[in-house]
């Protein structure tokens, strides 16, 4: 909803693969430059539509880290209803739990596309932020890569346990179990949000960011696919996740150039993407109806008056917590769902108080 609403357009090069994705089980490793990506597969996944090539809706799921699960509405929902895998450790230590969550969607018969972003984490602008960004860099040099600008390095040991995501889909003679990869540029005004992770310039695009579309300049997707091949006697994918976020830098570079350039719109460079439409007339008719269901509800039961004022009070705390949120992390908003900057950074805030308590008791 908040990617029509706020006039946000999604591309995409290759809607075929895509459209592959949404025929069976499939497992998308995406690079990690938003607190959006989640809605960007929600949005692809439930479209009927990807530039003239019809599908069936699929549904979407997660791994993401476990403290999602306990954001109001959205995130109980993601746990309750939509069942992702959340991760509180890592891959390898939480590989039980992913297996289990997998099993069960295919012991029920039910289609998903699973997203994951090996990079674990979105880094903002603090010190903490920009000494993992120079780890990163120094865990490419250490592997004989080149630093990477723009993304960090991906999260591999244990990730193996994924590749269950795709076992119906692979062929018994098949030496290799084929996974998608992805890479999302998010670009307003002829800028790419996403660009170097030192830059200054960058932006994180999240909800507030999205937003800030409906009465200005909306952010535009591009989605880059492309099959990852591995092999089903991989031990150790490490060197083969290199290679591919190499891939994603080298794709974000080439964005951040023509963005600089201004060569970002030009026909040679778009003629690569196809439009994915968004089906405004069902959204706005579902936000209508819900709407005319919450107000006849109301009126029915004689309790218009506690809705209104029920929706008045969580708008009020979702704004309150977020400005709080705000001041006291950074002046970083990392709304991926609404409470998340609030929650974050008080839990955040707890444990830096706690550290220099601990500190003070020891010494």
């Amino acid at each position: 909803m908040p990617l029509v609403l706020s006039g946000t357009r999604v591309y995409c090069n290759n809607p075929d693969l895509l459209a592959e994705c949404k025929a069976g089980n499939s497992l998308l490793l995406a690079n990690h430059g938003s607190r959006i990506d989640w809605m960007v597969g929600m949005f692809v996944g439930h479209a009927r539509d990807l530039a003239g090539r019809k599908c069936e809706r699929v549904r979407v799921g997660f791994v993401c880290e476990a403290l999602i699960q306990f954001m109001p509405l959205i995130g109980w929902y993601r746990r309750l209803v939509a069942r992702d895998i959340f991760v509180w450790r890592s891959f390898k230590k939480d590989s039980p739990t992913i297996k289990e969550n997998i099993s069960e969607f295919h012991a029920a018969g039910k289609k998903r596309m699973l997203f994951l972003s090996p990079e674990g984490v979105v880094v903002d602008f603090s010190q903490k932020d920009i000494d993992y960004i120079r780890s990163c860099r120094q865990f490419c040099v250490k592997n004989s890569f080149s630093p990477f600008d723009y993304i960090l390095t991906p999260r591999y040991k244990g990730s193996m346990c994924l590749l269950q995501q795709v076992e119906d889909n692979v062929a018994a003679s098949s030496s290799v179990k084929p996974v998608i990869s992805v890479c999302n540029a998010f670009v307003r005004g002829g800028k790419l949000l996403n660009c170097s992770l030192l830059s200054p310039d960058r932006v994180v695009p999240d909800i507030y960011t999205l937003n800030q579309g409906i009465g200005g300049e909306p952010v535009d997707i591009y989605i880059h696919l492309k099959p990852l091949l591995i092999p089903q006697d991989l031990n150790d994918p490490k060197t083969l996740m290199l290679q591919n976020y190499k891939e994603k830098n080298e794709i974000l570079m080439e964005w951040d150039m023509h963005t600089l350039a201004g060569t970002a719109t030009g026909e040679a460079w778009m003629d690569q993407f196809d439009l994915i439409q968004s089906n405004k007339s069902e959204c706005f008719l579902s936000l209508i109806s819900h709407a005319v269901l919450v107000i006849v509800f109301g009126c029915a039961f004689g309790l218009l008056g506690n809705l209104v004022n029920a929706f008045g009070v969580l708008y009020l705390f979702v704004v309150g917590l977020h400005t709080l949120g705000w001041v006291i992390g950074d002046s970083t908003s990392k709304e991926s769902v609404p409470f998340e900057t609030g929650i974050k950074s008080i839990i955040q805030l707890a444990l830096e108080c706690r550290k220099v308590m601990s500190k003070k008791v020891s010494s």
